[in-house]
């Protein structure tokens, strides 16, 4: 089972005419808010930055945060400025790759927002944290710093509802993917270094997939934030092969203890096929972030050649079917 690009792909490209996101707008998360609209969280980068000459990468190359707002989950209005931008030491480099998830606390919604925080250049390989933001309306934001200390980390993204009253987590040591649980919201956004000290040491306890297949030889890492369904916990992540091609995969954790996995398709759902996959700042990439489901259809926004935002959509049912196929 493959998804389906939407026709009208890409569905953001950079904007000429804000210099903030003028150069590149890409890798998106996505939320369905109270408000009955789609929020889409997205990457942006200024133009001018250049490649290096000795290494892959690109020079004068800083991410912030944009948002946009859609009634249909297709056309997108973009809010005039950023509305998380890197302004302190964990992020002066880039705040990258927003994942948000709606989650309910205290009775009311939060909107949690995971995205990677650069003390260091980007490509340059050291420096990668992962931050926390939160806002109940899109239009606030409060910044809530590096949640996970003293770890080379990414592509985290948050769970929609609490599993065994605890917020749950999964997270991206190279190359593995990990599940981190927090009994509240305090703990999760003012960590306890003992805490993290004593994960650190077990690091391989925390493990949940490891690459397995070709494709995902060189490393795998998260997607969207899971998707409750009655089979389990879907989950749509990325992966990346010997020849650096980025492609998305699907998998099920168990619904009352997530740290199982009780299906995973051993192909691709989607790989770089389109022009606008294949070819773009990184070549080759297809990247998922955002997944919202509008009756039975499922939404996945993906950045795509780290250059532009896109859409691709299956019925959720019909890829649950898909992957309890493989059920281990």
């Amino acid at each position: 089972m493959k998804l389906q690009r939407h026709p009208d792909n890409p569905i953001l490209k950079p904007d000429p005419n804000r210099a903030w996101e003028s150069g590149a707008t890409f890798n998106c998360g996505a939320v369905l808010a109270d408000d009955g609209r789609i929020y889409l969280l997205y990457r942006a980068i200024p133009a001018g930055y250049t490649p290096y000459s000795d290494r892959p990468g690109f020079q004068n190359y800083v991410s912030s945060i944009g948002c946009a707002v859609s009634e249909d989950g297709v056309h997108f209005t973009r809010f005039p400025q950023p509305v998380v931008e890197p302004d302190d030491t964990y992020d002066r480099y880039g705040c990258e790759d927003p994942r948000v998830t709606r989650l309910e606390l205290d009775g009311r919604p939060h909107y949690m927002i995971t995205y990677t925080a650069l003390s260091a250049p980007a490509w340059s390989g050291y420096g990668n944290r992962v931050a926390l933001a939160i806002t109940e309306d899109f239009h606030t934001y409060r910044k809530y710093g590096v949640i996970i200390p003293d770890l080379e980390d990414k592509d985290a993204v948050i769970f929609p509802e609490l599993v065994g009253g605890r917020i749950v987590l999964l997270h991206r040591v190279e190359p593995d993917i990990q599940i981190a649980y927090f009994d509240n919201l305090e703990a999760l956004v003012n960590p306890d270094t003992r805490f993290w000290s004593k994960y650190r040491a077990r690091l391989d306890d925390y493990v949940i997939m490891r690459p397995q297949f070709e494709w995902e030889s060189e490393k795998i890492g998260g997607g969207c934030p899971p998707i409750k369904t009655p089979a389990g916990w879907l989950v749509i992540y990325h992966a990346k092969d010997a020849q650096a091609i980025y492609r998305v995969g699907v998998a099920m954790l168990d619904l009352e203890d997530p740290h199982l996995v009780i299906a995973r398709a051993p192909h691709p759902i989607l790989e770089p096929e389109a022009e606008y996959e294949r070819v773009g700042d990184v070549n080759n990439v297809v990247f998922p972030q955002g997944a919202v489901v509008l009756g039975d259809t499922l939404h996945v926004y993906y950045g795509a050649a780290d250059k532009v935002c896109c859409l691709a959509t299956a019925s959720l049912s019909e890829l649950v079917d898909f992957v309890m196929q493989f059920k281990r």
